[in-house]
């Protein structure tokens, strides 16, 4: 059973330079961009019934604590990786790709969405004395 990495946070986070930096030979992308709509929710679906063979990166946007969960859940990951630079950089980086007014829409779209429901603070865990 190979572990399944979802990699998540809004457009122009670098998702994508993430898995290029820490992805192996042997290893699986799975990214809607890559693949299309249908080839991407086909994968997801048997990774839904199937454990895969190979490591396998996920690369999602999952705006929003509670979506991401359901997703990493949904696909059985066994961690997930967020990525979150500044506002500032994030529509930097959208200025700098094709259709830019779009890329900086959805940008602003996903950082409404973790603000409507961000992701929990970490707890500290309790001091143990040795």
């Amino acid at each position: 059973m190979a572990p399944v990495i979802l990699v998540a946070g809004p457009p122009c986070a670098g998702k994508n330079y993430y898995v290029d930096q820490h992805r192996r030979p042997g290893d699986v992308v799975l990214d809607q961009d890559d693949i299309g709509p249908q080839a991407f929710n086909e994968a997801v679906a048997t990774l839904e019934r199937e454990w895969p063979i190979h490591r396998t990166w996920v690369i999602r946007c999952c705006g929003g604590h509670t979506a991401r969960t359901r997703f990493a859940q949904r696909i059985r990951a066994s961690d997930v990786v967020l990525l979150t630079p500044p506002e500032d950089v994030l529509l930097t980086r959208a200025r700098q790709r094709p259709q830019p007014h779009r890329h900086a829409k959805a940008v602003r779209y996903w950082l409404a969405q973790e603000a409507r429901d961000p992701a929990p603070e970490p707890q500290p865990r309790p001091m143990t004395r040795w």
